[in-house]
């Protein structure tokens, strides 16, 4: 399933009583985005349900089988177990066990009764139970689930794509990454899992490239901090691209209505798309209509899209009103 699919689904499984006894389990690679999805999905949730806590968060392996049931003590003779502080007591919200197949196989068999009867452990039935997990392919530290939990669980296997990642991280992350990987959609996240472990491209590992290129550091320091990132391969790759970035037209230029030519080179073209989708409002985007009518079709739907998914009072524009009506099969004002 495609990550951006997940949060819509999670909070139609809360809204549901029946679904959300239910734990979710999102298993995919690492750095794609799943614990994001569930802090959205919180989020979401939070403007709508009464007494919402967030999300609990617990890192299953770094915990011992201990942590999650409690210390035995007695109590007029009998055995009792003292109720881990973290487990939520009261309101609603999301308890997410995350690396769980990273927890020992200890760990996993006190999670299992966590995941199937949350009651006994004080939970309010307002609370619902994600976990998360990498798959052995990824070579991280992983255990096999045992087959009472996975069965326990609806088990979603969680992938992304480059128009996922666009989608959401346009205005939060340097357009010159974004126009990248629409070019080389291949770069998003790039695992082999061969020879020695070293940095990889992943949706994770460009925002801390983004982080990197506002340092506004020396050409070599920041080609070392970026390959430390996202390896040397990418990393030079994006190096190169940001010299395409630095040589393209003006986007002040664009935005201002001057008279600007359409470049012939695809990896220019994306720069500049990227580039006017993190800036285009309702104020400038006639003045940069003129500009934008150049762009072939694929280019100019997405620049508009992801420009109008960021500043929403772009509708109120008169281009982009006329274009909307014009491209109603590529774009919904929904």
């Amino acid at each position: 399933m495609r990550i951006a699919h997940v949060t819509p689904i999670l909070v139609k499984r809360y809204l549901s009583e029946k679904s959300r006894k239910r734990t979710t389990f999102l298993r995919g690679p690492s750095g794609i985005g799943k614990s994001e999805v569930v802090f959205q999905t919180s989020k979401l949730l939070g403007e709508h349900v009464k007494d919402w806590k967030g999300v609990v968060d617990l890192r299953l392996a770094q915990m011992d089988p201990t942590d999650l049931r409690g210390i035995p003590h007695v109590v007029e003779g009998r055995t009792a177990w003292a109720r881990p502080s973290f487990l939520p007591e009261s309101g609603a919200g999301i308890l997410f066990l995350d690396e769980i197949t990273s927890a020992p196989p200890a760990v996993q068999a006190a999670a299992y009764q966590l995941c199937l009867t949350p009651e006994d452990f004080g939970i309010p039935p307002e609370w619902m139970v994600i976990a998360a997990g990498n798959r052995k392919s990824d070579r991280g530290v992983t255990f096999n689930l045992a087959a009472p939990l996975q069965n326990r669980m609806c088990d979603i296997s969680v992938s992304t794509t480059t128009d996922d990642f666009t989608s959401y991280a346009v205005g939060k992350i340097r357009p010159e990454i974004l126009s990248l990987l629409q070019d080389r959609p291949d770069l998003l996240h790039k695992f082999e899992p061969t020879g020695d472990m070293k940095p990889f491209p992943s949706p994770r590992a460009w925002f801390a490239v983004s982080d990197t290129v506002d340092l506004d550091l020396p050409v070599q320091d920041r080609v070392e901090l970026i390959t430390g990132d996202v390896g040397e391969e990418a990393a030079m790759i994006f190096e190169t691209h940001l010299r395409v970035w630095e040589s393209m037209p003006r986007l002040d230029d664009i935005l201002a209505g001057k008279p600007v030519k359409m470049p012939k080179e695809q990896n220019v073209r994306y720069c500049i798309a990227m580039g006017l989708a993190t800036r285009l409002d309702a104020k400038n985007f006639d003045n940069a209509w003129a500009f934008l009518e150049q762009m072939p079709g694929d280019i100019q739907t997405l620049t508009i899209k992801l420009a109008h998914k960021r500043d929403k009072s772009i509708s109120k524009s008169p281009a982009f009103s006329k274009w909307a009506v014009a491209n109603q099969a590529a774009f919904s004002m929904k």
